[in-house]
């Protein structure tokens, strides 16, 4: 979602690990999304608290909350045509669920029942101050976006508000 072109400014919420590429390396990953090359997606979810990145940009610690913008991202490259709707499940539900050996990531008789219920089109603004993670730190902040989970179960016990 993001290039090096987020760092003209020097702001340390997108200074991550590994960095940001240029944006034609952003437009492959895009590619690779679509033709099923890459089968995975992960928010990369490291965030740091403010003494960690309200320091000059080289001595920053790199990282970002990304646990929960991840669905809205996925859900923006669906709308922008990268990929469809079963394949962004897919590629942040199934295939790592798979790759990883764990009965998870879909939804059949005898699984355990650890659901997100989604509208995927309500619309919110990323507020980095409002974040569960208590860093709060992303390079998305007061960015508008679609796409919330409205209702959370694990083993079909219902979490969270």
């Amino acid at each position: 979602m993001l290039s090096d072109l987020a760092l003209k400014d020097f702001r340390t919420f997108a200074r991550l690990s590994p960095p940001l590429r240029e944006e034609a390396d952003r437009q492959a990953v895009l590619e690779a999304l679509g033709d099923g090359t890459i089968d995975v997606v992960a928010s990369g979810h490291d965030p740091r608290g403010p003494e960690d990145k309200r320091r000059p940009f080289a001595d920053a610690a790199p990282g970002m909350a990304g646990a929960e913008t991840l669905l809205a991202m996925v859900l923006t490259l669906v709308r922008d045509g990268v990929i469809s709707f079963e394949r962004a499940f897919d590629l942040v539900a199934r295939n790592p669920a798979r790759l990883l050996g764990v009965a998870a990531g879909e939804l059949a008789e005898g699984a355990e029942a650890d659901i997100a219920l989604i509208d995927p089109e309500k619309p919110w603004v990323v507020d980095s101050t409002k974040m569960a993670a208590s860093a709060g730190n992303t390079p998305f902040d007061r960015q508008p976006v679609l796409g919330r989970v409205v209702g959370l179960w694990k083993g079909g016990v219902r979490v969270g508000d």
